[in-house]
């Protein structure tokens, strides 16, 4: 049984909190937030439709205000961090200077330095650290890398990743550009983040898109490789608050055609023979990461799906598309 510690009780904690409840090898032993009532389990209602939410059992679980009291609490083991993303490196140094291991949500921080800075303090710790880059274990794109990674369609000569949604004003940070790095950073980074876990580091990215007081809320990018691949992510915000949310891939192979939408299941399309879906992987993205991790704990082997290594580099993959939106111009990785 691994000892659990969730800070920031709120958004995406309701997902979390879903897993741990399905989990019998995990056990809430202590809750932090800034709102009395979150830090006190009386309010774990996420305001946004993204999985099971609440379930876990919070009944017995410590309560605090401060997280730096909360990373001293000497039952947790593991530091779930739920919280915006400009309070990352702070809350994730400090609960593995005091020996936590740390399960922290995507994306790792809001500049390269910073996530230099908690890869270092997780080096130093000796403790496990894995950003939760949930698209990395989404049964879709888990298929996904697999029939790339096998070559059993051939090469793939092209794909286009789509991500849209409303402005999130139902939160008072995801606006603020300098809390959550706009929508090319929050949202658009789970493409981006796949991308690089598919196809590794692109050569050069090229970007358009749109700003404005939000921060970057539309970009297009092309992502360079080596061949005759053609990749292109649309990510953002820039939509009426009635625009519902939107997922998407569209992959060609040599000799197949794969497609996946919140509307349509993944789908593969062969050169010969008629359209199938496959058996996919079970369970949601946020129960297979978090399951993962603790499994990472038990057995004291390091995350290799996500290394702090792979949550930087995506940091900095999508500051340079944010570069080339700004400049008009192809920014080299």
């Amino acid at each position: 049984m691994t000892n659990i510690g969730i800070v920031g009780v709120g958004g995406i904690a309701g997902a979390h909190l879903g897993c741990y409840g399905k989990l019998d090898n995990a056990r809430i032993v202590a809750l932090c937030d800034i709102i009395p009532e979150r830090a006190r389990g009386e309010k774990l209602v996420s305001e946004i439709n993204i999985g099971a939410v609440g379930g876990g059992d919070v009944t017995q679980a410590a309560s605090y205000l401060d997280y730096r009291e909360f990373v001293q609490d000497a039952d947790i083991e593991v530091v779930d961090i739920c919280l915006p993303t400009y309070l990352h490196p702070e809350v994730a140094i400090a609960a593995l200077e005091a020996g936590k291991h740390v399960l922290c949500e995507k994306p790792m921080a809001l500049t390269v330095q910073e996530c230099d800075r908690m890869a270092d303090a997780a080096r130093a710790s000796e403790r496990f650290f894995m950003i939760a880059q949930c698209i990395r274990f989404w049964p879709e794109y888990i298929a996904l890398k697999e029939l790339v990674d096998s070559g059993q369609y051939g090469k793939m000569t092209s794909a286009v990743f789509q991500r849209l949604s409303g402005l999130p004003k139902w939160s008072n940070w995801y606006p603020n550009a300098a809390r959550s790095g706009g929508a090319i950073h929050d949202l658009h980074i789970h493409d981006a983040d796949y991308i690089h876990y598919l196809l590794g580091m692109p050569k050069y990215v090229s970007s358009r898109g749109v700003e404005d007081e939000h921060g970057i809320g539309e970009v297009i990018t092309r992502y360079g490789y080596d061949g005759d691949a053609v990749v292109y992510a649309e990510g953002g915000w820039y939509y009426p608050p009635t625009f519902s949310f939107r997922m998407s891939f569209v992959v060609r192979m040599e000799r197949a055609a794969v497609e996946y939408s919140l509307a349509k299941p993944f789908t593969i399309y062969p050169e010969d023979g008629e359209p199938f879906t496959p058996e996919l992987q079970p369970g949601d993205a946020y129960y297979r990461e978090i399951a993962y991790f603790l499994e990472c704990v038990a057995t004291g082997k390091a995350p290799s799906i996500v290394t702090a290594v792979d949550a930087r580099e995506s940091v900095r993959l999508v500051l340079a598309e944010a570069q080339s939106v700004r400049t008009g111009a192809p920014v080299e990785l």
